[in-house]
């Protein structure tokens, strides 16, 4: 960890940068050359896509005088030792004083890229807080975002046969399309029978309990009810002399089982004495039935549809995953690559120090190598970074993403 406070410099303290001004602008020419200016922010993300977004680990803490940032910054600390060496060869009289100028612009520099990169930080900060709140009056706008930890994605080593059949058998557009598919299939069955003739066979049976009570004045039934017209009609028929009209017969009264209260309607229902029992049958057929027709070619249709876009879905998952594959092998060996990268750059630059301390190279060289450290480091994180995202989208396309989070939707 390197602790950086920001303070103001002196005039004291700029005017023998100033006076070296020129040679410094030249040694960042050369270091822009040969070394493609790996600090610079464009050619960081231009070199390293994959990095456009990482920054190193800080800490920041607020006085009423200053604000101090903690920072793990190689890149700062190899050219803070390398700038301390060349003023300790410079009192001993063993170094020009323009070596001083040189590693002091390096060391400036590198501050000055930290710099841009907790700019970045702030932006990527603020970028997960929009995510993370629902508004922005919540509490967590006001908290700072620290990364304690990095997580470690075990890359997951499945053979082709085996990625292609679970993504087939994951992946949620094709059991939707399947359900699709067999909607579609019932549509199919129902338009095909509505083209085949019908027979229907219906059956019925009825059993039923009446009874009630003899309402007053019609016991006799229909001879109670005309008695009184005959009556009439015979005294008048007498007065005019005229004989009377014969009785009539009305079939006699009210059946007795249909005679009586609630008791008796259950006594009928149970018993079934009045029972009815009717069936039939139907056949029909419509030798031109446009409707159905229609419904039929257009389920079909429906249905060579839905399997021409299974096929493509199915085809562009196996492309899919089968490039998922590759770039996850192909961030394997890029991650052995850049450490084997990283581990020769250090025997390098501890091989150049020891040159340099013993006056058979030089601070341009040193400072070269520590470039080429940096870079192989950030390689190596570029490489990891490309191996957690080839991970993910081998999840992504094997239709895995929510189980390997352990992630369940109830």
């Amino acid at each position: 960890m390197t602790l950086i406070p920001r303070v103001r410099r002196s005039q004291s303290e700029i005017e023998p940068v100033a006076a070296v001004s020129r040679m410094r602008s030249e040694m960042d020419r050369l270091f822009d050359r040969f070394m493609h200016a790996p600090f610079a922010p464009v050619a960081w993300a231009e070199q390293f896509p994959g990095l456009d977004g990482w920054t190193p680990r800080t800490d920041l803490s607020e006085t009423e005088n200053e604000i101090t940032i903690r920072a793990e910054l190689p890149g700062v600390r190899l050219a803070r030792e390398q700038h301390e060496r060349n003023l300790r060869f410079i009192e001993a009289g063993t170094l020009a004083q323009v070596e001083s100028a040189a590693s002091e612009a390096e060391l400036q520099r590198r501050i000055d890229s930290f710099q841009t990169a907790l700019t970045v930080l702030a932006a990527a900060e603020n970028q997960m807080k929009a995510i993370l709140t629902p508004n922005p009056a919540d509490p967590l706008w006001n908290e700072r975002l620290l990364p304690v930890d990095a997580r470690a994605v075990a890359p997951p080593s499945p053979s082709l046969d085996e990625a292609l059949s679970t993504a087939l058998r994951q992946r949620l557009e094709l059991r939707s399309l399947e359900l699709s598919l067999d909607q579609n299939r019932t549509q199919i069955q129902l338009a095909s029978s509505a083209l085949k003739p019908q027979v229907m066979l219906t059956a019925n049976y009825f059993n039923t309990g009446l009874a009630g009570a003899l309402a007053p004045g019609s016991g006799g039934g229909f001879a109670n009810f005309f008695g009184p017209l005959f009556e009439r009609v015979n005294t008048l028929s007498g007065l005019s002399g005229l004989p009377p009209l014969p009785p009539v017969q009305t079939g006699g009264g009210v059946p007795p089982a249909l005679v009586g209260g609630y008791g008796s309607t259950l006594s009928n229902l149970t018993t079934g004495s009045f029972q009815t029992l009717a069936a039939g049958i139907s056949f029909e057929w419509n030798p031109r039935n446009r409707a159905a027709e229609g419904q039929l070619e257009q389920a079909v249709l429906n249905e060579r549809r839905l399997k021409l876009t299974r096929t493509q879905i199915e085809q562009g998952i196996a492309a899919a995953v089968r490039t998922a594959l590759q770039n996850l092998e192909a961030a394997r060996l890029r991650i052995e690559a850049a450490r084997a990268s990283e581990r020769a750059a250090r025997e390098k630059l501890d091989s150049e120090i020891r040159l340099y301390q013993t006056g058979e190279s030089t601070n341009f060289l040193v400072l070269a190598r520590q470039n080429e450290l940096l870079d192989s480091r950030r390689r190596v994180v570029a490489a990891e970074l490309l191996l957690n995202r080839a991970v993910a989208q081998l999840q992504q396309v094997l239709g895995t993403t929510l189980e390997a989070n352990q992630i369940r939707l109830d």
